[in-house]
């Protein structure tokens, strides 16, 4: 019973002194999306627009012996069309987990999923991505910067269009971070 509880006190205070060590940060992104997907209005069949895809993000890195987690929580915005109408806004808002492998050298590469909250034209729906990417953090100053890859899918139909109609996204970003 003493070594059980031994090393339960062991456990808790490395996770206690790993909880104390963590990174806040603060980021921005600017990338480009490859929307896909079909739209259909008033029985006529339309193709998204590519566009630009702009975020803000805010969280932590909670680094653990192994591997680094990352809870993020983030904001996207983009100004994407169906070809031939105009130009609809689409926001989410999205939760996201990571796993950080912080051996690899120069660079530290990741992969998450996350869940949120989508809206396109006037209309909300839930929203799911996962994302991978690698970060390099300067040495000298609290300055992060990475690139990104992820795909975000819309559950539901958004906007004025009909049930057929669906959006996702393939999203390349350059990311900044400022860590606190």
């Amino acid at each position: 019973m003493k070594k059980y509880l031994y090393a339960c006190a062991v456990t808790l205070s490395m996770l206690g002194s790993t909880a104390l060590s963590a990174d806040f940060y603060a980021g921005a992104g600017y990338g480009f999306g490859f929307h896909g997907g079909s739209a259909y209005l008033d029985g006529k069949r339309g193709d998204y627009d590519n566009s630009a895809v702009y975020s803000l993000s805010g969280g932590y890195i909670l680094p653990l012996p192994l591997l680094d987690v990352r809870g993020e929580v983030e904001y996207l915005r983009s100004h994407t069309k169906v070809k031939g109408q105009k130009s609809r806004q689409l926001d989410a808002l999205m939760g996201s987990v990571s796993g950080v492998i912080p051996f690899v050298p120069l660079v530290d590469p990741y992969i998450g999923l996350g869940l949120g909250y989508g809206r396109y034209d006037h209309k909300s729906t839930a929203a799911w991505q996962y994302q991978m990417g690698v970060e390099y953090q300067f040495v000298t100053v609290p300055v992060a910067v990475g690139a990104e890859y992820r795909y975000l899918k819309l559950t539901e139909t958004c906007g004025k269009h009909e049930d057929r109609s669906k959006f996702h996204s393939n999203i390349l970003m350059l990311k900044l971070k400022y860590l606190f």
